[in-house]
């Protein structure tokens, strides 16, 4: 039988033969401990194969690489000096330069804590769940952290669109 998978590209899946005696009792499995946890064990049906794989990895694979990817994007083109692109020399930085200059000096303008935690984040790679028990916090803290940061970004870059 074939179930698709989810491996690092999450907009494509990758599909693999498993035997179909494995996939029953894989089934099987799933059907068991969910019957044990219901309260309701009439609600409780068996799941394909392929329920089971995207309920349980493909799903929280793709949430992980998506947020990843959603966190990354806006401050990954540059390197922390903001002299090159990464990755992407053929690509003119004109018309984004400016707005990469104000960035920085938005950046600069952070507490130097605020400021630590966007390196860690966006250019050691570093995720937050990781910060969190480096420094003893729950993950929802550093979330915390990072909206707060972000907020202060946006109110510094747009007080800075309104002065000349």
């Amino acid at each position: 039988m074939k179930i698709y998978v989810f491996y690092e590209d999450n907009r494509n899946r990758t599909p693999i033969e498993v035997p179909d005696e494995e996939c029953a009792a894989w089934v099987e499995r799933d059907y068991q401990k969910r019957l044990a946890d219901a309260e309701d064990k009439s609600s409780v049906l068996r799941r394909t194969p392929q329920e089971i794989m995207d309920e349980d990895f493909n799903r929280p694979t793709y949430n992980n690489q998506h947020a990843e990817t959603r966190r990354h994007v806006s401050l990954d083109a540059l390197d922390p000096t903001g002299d090159t692109l990464i990755g992407a020399e053929d690509v003119e930085l004109d018309l984004r330069e400016v707005e990469y200059a104000n960035l920085y000096e938005a950046i600069r303008q952070l507490e130097p804590q605020q400021q630590e935690m966007l390196r860690k984040v966006f250019w050691m790679d570093i995720k937050e769940i990781e910060i969190a028990k480096a420094e003893g916090l729950n993950r929802s803290s550093v979330s915390m952290r990072m909206v707060r940061i972000y907020s202060r970004l946006k109110k510094i870059l747009e007080k800075k669109q309104q002065t000349p």
